[in-house]
């Protein structure tokens, strides 16, 4: 926050101690400091304790921007018991301004005390209690002040950023909105509007404000990356990469902009540079810098100790353990074991279809189940289902961070768990402030977090081996088989039996990827490419993205020598009509960097053979543990040339791929992969496991789970 200093009006108010003294005062009234402050030293010097006189020498100071002796000044006038409300005040504004927000606090409580309510001290005890994370007393203060003078276009902003930080955005809107109404011309207002309206998922009014914001202070990084975000979310990503490329020539202290860019081209399919691109974020990543959010890394050829250091960043700079952090929750003996689960997914999406059935299967006996819905809901079937599959199940998408870690803390939380970790939607703030004394990152984030009050990663001994184990932060439980969770009950529709009818050839090959498309790399590319130009009358069929990511694609093609009508995109459908029409596909090609996960598990489970590529990385490792787990070790290849071979090999032998169905279609019902009752069963091991270990006072170790 801007913050002016502007001591003349209180000049009015002080006594004169002496005929110096009031000299002093007018030279000061003047603006001659330099006389004022002559004066003003010869007394000081002769009367140490007069608080008058160092009032006056810190206003001196402060208005010649010389903050640390103003605040020195300030101090010793505050020691006395008559210093004036204004220089206690004044005191207060200059300890935020040299981030003493604590000391700024106190101060500005003894202005108040002295002078009673006034709105400056209202609003600058809600600046500093903003500043130190407590946005509950900050709201308080700035609502009092807002009582006091409801006319300041610049307290309207800091509310409603108050606001916007306990998750209460309908609240903060109405500010952000009476801000701009009063003052259009403050580009605070404008940017925190907008990054409300983007969590709202109002991203197209997000532009708008962004773009409002941006004319006002064109060269703000913040806002050109969030406005570039909301594009992505709307699908304009040749828009937002174009909005990345003007940023990429920022030196190296610009928080993620690298990241971001890359994200772009992702999004997009735009792989000019890309090499270039990569080897620059990886490398300042590995050097400790803000290069890019660990997120945006898992898609990008970055090796596990990259992911580690960029998380470590992230999170020591976004997410750091809370003060209030500190928990013991006394154990009943016999008591049920509390188990929170927290997500912004429980609709509709990945995660909830691959979790529903182990929560459904899940012990009621020894376990109490918790479900917190920390993002927007959708009032949907998967909604309903999975709310009902908690004994407990809560929407606090509109509670602040520390106050959802409060109530899980308030129900006696044992375990908590986080399904989101980095992803979107991710609230990493809750962990920060301990929910429960054992925490875990799960399924929704395949990586670590890089963070210490995360104490275990669920994964599986085909993702994580003992030579991968220093580079995640956590602790690791070991599930047998696959770590992933599937649902036995998920429906695959009847679809149209002719492959026309989709846009595919009748007898041609048909590979297909169904990978989100922000997944898709060009080294990966490059092999599709190759194996549409040796397998005649194959094609390629890809799930839908935006229309310019499509029509990237289709020129990427072109640009390898292959008709772009050979790329045949698929619409998105319900997930049960999706997994009908897997049927007319011949072989999954998965991407390399960023696996096929729940869309590897549903190929599976419609019949469909995966080839995958086996990494260095959790994320690059979840189909190989897929495949392996259902018998079907031989669709895991090790090296790009290896992937490129079986592919082109098995759309030259359909027996031998009539074979693989043939297996897959068997092992789906026998394997641990689809036996989701057994998987409840192991998940629920490995929380005893982890929290026997906490009641033994021990600290957390990697776990193995048997089957």
């Amino acid at each position: 926050m801007r913050r002016i200093f502007d001591f003349h009006s209180a000049m009015t108010t002080m006594p004169s101690a002496s005929a110096q003294l009031s000299l002093a005062q007018q030279f000061f009234r003047a603006g001659q400091h330099r006389q004022a402050e002559v004066l003003l030293r010869q007394l000081a010097a002769a009367d140490q304790h007069n608080p008058t006189i160092h009032e006056l020498l810190g206003y001196v100071c402060g208005n010649d921007r010389r903050i640390e002796e103003c605040e020195a000044h300030l101090l010793d006038a505050s020691r006395s018991p008559i210093c004036s409300a204004e220089a206690l005040y004044y005191l207060g504004k200059v300890q935020i301004e040299r981030g003493r927000c604590r000391a700024a606090i106190s101060s500005l409580q003894r202005a108040l005390h002295k002078a009673g309510e006034f709105f400056e001290g209202l609003h600058e005890l809600g600046v500093a209690h903003s500043a130190i994370g407590d946005h509950e007393r900050a709201r308080d203060f700035f609502a009092r002040a807002d009582r006091n003078r409801p006319g300041s276009h610049e307290l309207q902003t800091n509310l409603a950023g108050t606001l916007r930080e306990l998750n209460r955005n309908a609240e903060a809107l109405c500010y952000y909105d009476r801000a701009t109404s009063l003052y259009a011309g403050s580009f605070r207002a404008w940017a925190g509007r907008a990054q409300v309206l983007c969590t709202l998922g109002r991203h197209a009014e997000a532009v708008d404000s962004y773009d409002r914001a941006l004319k006002l202070f064109p060269g703000d990084v913040a806002a050109l990356m969030n406005r570039a975000k909301s594009l992505i979310a709307l699908g304009r990503n040749d828009d937002a990469l174009a909005s990345y490329r003007r940023m990429a020539a920022l030196p190296p202290s610009d928080d993620y902009a690298r990241g971001y860019l890359l994200l772009a081209a992702l999004h997009a399919c735009r792989w000019d540079g890309w090499r270039e691109l990569v080897t620059d974020t990886v490398r300042r990543a590995d050097a400790g810098e803000k290069a890019a959010p660990p997120y945006v890394l898992l898609a990008a050829p970055a090796g596990p100790a990259t992911q580690l250091r960029s998380a470590r960043t992230y999170s020591r700079a976004l997410y750091p353990p809370k003060a209030s952090a500190a928990l013991a929750v006394a154990h009943v003996p016999g008591r049920k074991l509390r188990v929170g689960y927290f997500s912004s997914d429980f609709y509709d999406h990945a995660t909830a279809q691959l979790i529903v059935g182990m929560l459904e299967h899940a012990d009621r006996e020894r376990f109490e189940w918790y479900g917190f819905a920390i993002g927007p809901t959708v009032a949907d079937a998967m909604t309903e289902r999975i709310a009902g599959a908690f004994d407990r199940f809560m929407t606090v998408e509109g509670e602040s961070d520390l106050r959802i870690a409060r109530v899980a803390q308030g129900l006696g939380l044992d375990i908590a768990v986080d399904l989101n970790g980095f992803s979107e939607g991710a609230r990493p703030n809750i962990f920060a402030a301990r929910a429960a004394p054992v925490q875990v990152n799960y399924l929704g984030y395949p990586a670590t977090m890089g963070c210490d009050y995360i104490d275990y990663i669920v994964a599986d001994a085909h993702l994580i081996g003992p030579e991968d184990l220093p580079h995640y932060t956590e602790k690791v439980v070991l599930m047998p088989g696959c770590y992933q969770p599937n649902d036995d009950r998920k429906q695959i529709a009847v679809v149209e039996s002719n492959r026309e009818a989709f846009g595919l050839p009748r007898d041609g090959f048909v590979f297909a990827c169904f990978n989100s498309l922000f997944k898709v790399t060009p080294d990966a590319f490059d092999v599709w490419m190759r194996l549409l130009g040796n397998t005649p009358g194959s094609v390629l069929w890809l799930l839908q993205g935006s229309e310019s990511a499509s029509a990237a694609l289709r020129s990427e093609a072109a640009r390898r020598g292959v008709d772009a009508s050979r790329i045949v995109f698929a619409r998105r459908v319900p997930l049960a009509e999706h997994l009908g029409r897997h049927v007319h596909a011949d072989l999954f090609l998965d991407t390399f960097h960023y696996n096929a996960h729940t869309t590897c598990s549903d190929a599976l489970w419609a019949g469909l053979p995966v080839l995958t590529l086996r990494g260095h990385t959790f994320a690059s490792r979840v189909a190989s543990s897929l495949l392996r787990t259902i018998g079907l070790a031989e669709l895991v290849t090790d090296s790009l040339q290896a992937y490129e071979a079986a592919a082109l090999a098995l759309s030259a032998d359909r027996q031998r791929l009539g074979a693989l169905r043939e297996r897959l279609g068997h092992n789906r019902l026998s394997s641990p992969l689809f036996k989701t009752q057994a998987y409840a069963r192991h998940m629920e091991t490995a929380l005893a496991a982890m929290w026997e270990r906490h009641l033994s006072h021990s600290p957390p170790a990697h776990i193995v789970v048997r089957a």
